[in-house]
């Protein structure tokens, strides 16, 4: 292996590590990952929208190299503004739990055999969305500069196996900082949540004023 082979390689771990922190993706696995309990689950969380991400910028590059495939201009205007819509919407959504906090509450009473009656305040459970950081790393692979980051390098590479290769890496890089990042999320938001609830529900109303603030920049730009 020569030594162009191996700085394409690096370059590719080394964009896509970089790739994984631009401000759409980190304020949407943030912002989507709020509601999530420990670092586990919210590195899980990230890892899950870094496969779906990689998984679509890896198409994405087999489309484009091997079958001379190209993405219209269109298809990724309305990735773009997609994902000003779910920034927007999960900002909102976020700023609304803020100013209603018991939203999502119900209060419910039993009885005991002695006749005691016990009241508790409980989260209404929801259907577990396992497959919405997938579907949100899937829009992000095809928006924004992960197809010129990936793909672009991949095209002018000595083969194709070898362009192929790069985006591999490309979006390992994105695997492993996605995961770094939602540890440290995860530990965070621990941190902050012993600290002080009040603290920490302040923290997530901010979170979602800016998450639905550049939800409104991003999708202004599409227009």
């Amino acid at each position: 292996m020569d030594i162009s082979t191996l700085i394409l390689m690096f370059t590719g771990l080394s964009l896509g590590m970089l790739h994984a922190f631009d401000a759409d993706h980190i304020m949407a696995v943030t912002s989507l990952s709020a509601k999530r309990s420990s670092p586990r689950q919210i590195a899980f969380f990230c890892g899950r929208w870094a496969l779906g991400h990689g998984a679509t910028v890896l198409l994405l590059a087999i489309l484009f190299i091997v079958f001379d495939w190209h993405l219209s201009e269109q298809a990724s205007l309305w990735a773009e503004r997609f994902i000003g819509v779910l920034l927007l919407s999960v900002g909102l959504f976020l700023a609304y739990r803020f100013i209603h906090p018991n939203a999502g509450l119900k209060i419910t009473t039993h009885q005991h055999a002695d006749g005691t009656k016990h009241t508790h305040i409980v989260e209404v459970s929801k259907p577990h969305r396992s497959h919405l950081p997938v579907s949100v790393g899937i829009v992000h692979g095809v928006a924004g500069s992960g197809p010129l980051l990936a793909v672009l390098p991949a095209l002018i590479a000595k083969s194709s196996s070898l362009g192929i290769l790069y985006v591999v890496l490309f979006s390992i890089g994105v695997l492993l900082s996605m995961l770094c990042f939602g540890l440290l999320l995860g530990f965070t938001q621990s941190l902050l949540y012993d600290r002080s609830e009040t603290l920490f529900r302040y923290a997530k109303g901010i979170l979602g004023l800016a998450t639905a603030l550049l939800g409104f920049v991003w999708l202004k730009g599409t227009f």
